[in-house]
């Protein structure tokens, strides 16, 4: 559409209706404002990755502690004293891509109320991201 205006210029238009539009400072706040919430989604993103790994790696610890408790359990009902272990004992475990090295502690003490009964501390740690992560557990067991 073509218009003659008062001062008499040619101005061209491709929609009717006065001249109207955003100004720069109105798209530079719109933009720092999605830009904001983009981050602030992205941040929550990668939390959720970091929660979801470590809880993967805990629950591999849960079961191997488990699991070493139950072998300590049919060891002592085996043979009817506790088994002897090393001072640290070593695991790895491929989870991800990533080999994990597991550790575990244990001690144990004999009840001296209860002859055969035992009170077993077992503890498991790890490296996760270059922070040191661990669970204990502690269980009675018996020989019987």
């Amino acid at each position: 559409m073509l218009s003659l205006r008062q001062d008499k210029k040619i101005s061209v238009r491709f929609w009717p209706g006065p001249l109207g539009g955003f100004t720069f400072f109105e798209v530079m706040v719109t933009v720092v404002i999605l830009s904001i919430g983009i981050l602030i989604i992205y941040q929550g993103f990668l939390s959720g990755i970091f929660y979801q790994r470590q809880m993967t790696y805990r629950t591999y610890a849960m079961n191997l502690l488990e699991h070493k408790l139950a072998f300590v359990q049919h060891a002592l009902q085996a043979n009817k004293k506790m088994p002897v272990y090393e001072e640290d004992e070593i695991e790895n475990i491929v989870l991800n891509n990533q080999n994990i090295v597991f550790r575990f502690k244990m001690d144990y003490q004999p009840l001296v109320a209860l002859p055969g009964v035992y009170v077993v501390h077992i503890g498991l740690s790890w490296q996760e991201l270059g922070r040191n992560f661990g669970i204990k557990r502690t269980a009675v067991i018996s020989k019987f």
